[in-house]
């Protein structure tokens, strides 16, 4: 009879996991490349094994997504606190945003 993975898989789900939580994502490939070892392996899975991989896979998906979405609001903050330092925005009647306009020393000259 085949050895039962599932412990592995739904440990190394749960590693993933609280890797994303702590934000150790240069740790994550070697678990991802763990995780994809211990499903290649899997066979002959039951039911309740699989529903516990499913769940565990759904909310490591559900943090990423997460992860994803809070990498990106960070990205948008520091380019928007990039763009101030840049210059002057400004908008034309229909709402559309116009070049950056930059105030140097000479140009008030």
């Amino acid at each position: 009879m085949p050895q039962n993975p599932e412990p592995t898989v739904a440990s190394l789900l749960d590693e993933i996991h609280q890797t994303l939580l702590a934000r150790h994502y240069d740790r994550l490939s070697p678990l991802t490349l763990a995780l994809e070892d211990a499903l290649s392996r899997a066979k002959n899975l039951d039911s309740a094994a699989l529903a516990l991989i499913q769940t565990r896979a759904a909310r490591n998906a559900a943090t990423l997504t997460a992860v994803q979405r809070g990498i990106r609001a960070a990205l948008r903050r520091v380019a928007e606190i990039r763009s101030v330092s840049t210059g002057l925005t400004t908008y034309d009647k229909s709402g559309l945003r116009q070049d950056t306009l930059s105030f140097g020393v000479a140009q008030r000259l």
